[in-house]
C-alpha cells in the first residue's frame, strides 16, 4: 500500500476527488492515521500501479502538500494574534490589562514608541479616575 498523509481536510478531499477521477480506488486508513497524529488524515492506495501512474499521483500529492502548507500557514496567521492588551496603571497602584484590538495596537506602534503609548493610556486612565473640568489652558 502507498500512504498519503494530510494535515488539512481540504487538500485531502481534493486528493480523493482526483483519485476518483482517475478511477483509482482508495481507503482512509484509520489504523495508520491513529499512529500519525490525531489531526492527520491518511489516504491509502494499492502499490501495484505502473510507475508513470504512481509518479502522476505523487505529483498531484506534492501540489496538495503545497496547498496543505498554505492553508495551515493561513490558519496560523489568523490565529496568531487574536487578542492584545495594554497595561493601565491606576492611581491606587493596581495594574489592569485593557483589551485592545491587535490591529489598533499595531497602528499605534507604527507612530509611537511603547513608552509613549503607555504615557497616553495612563494619561487617559488618570483623567477618568480624577476628572478635571477646567480647560487645558487653566491647568
Amino acid at each position: 500500500m502507498l500512504d498519503f498523509i494530510f494535515f488539512h481536510e481540504t487538500p485531502m478531499k481534493k486528493f480523493q476527488t482526483y483519485l476518483e477521477s482517475e478511477n483509482i480506488p482508495y481507503k482512509n486508513d484509520t489504523e495508520f492515521q491513529a499512529s500519525v497524529e490525531e489531526t492527520g488524515f491518511t489516504i491509502s492506495i494499492g502499490d501495484d500501479y505502473e510507475l508513470d501512474i504512481v509518479e502522476k499521483i505523487e505529483d498531484y500529492y506534492d501540489e496538495m502538500m503545497e496547498l496543505n502548507a498554505e492553508l495551515i500557514a493561513d490558519e496560523e496567521d489568523e490565529n496568531a494574534i487574536q487578542t492584545a492588551g495594554i497595561t493601565v496603571n491606576l492611581s491606587d497602584g493596581t495594574t489592569v490589562m485593557a483589551d485592545v484590538d491587535p490591529n489598533l495596537i499595531y497602528k499605534l506602534s507604527e507612530a509611537l514608541t511603547p513608552k509613549e503609548i503607555l504615557e497616553l493610556v495612563n494619561a487617559i486612565a488618570s483623567a477618568v479616575e480624577k476628572p478635571d473640568q477646567r480647560p487645558l489652558c487653566k491647568r
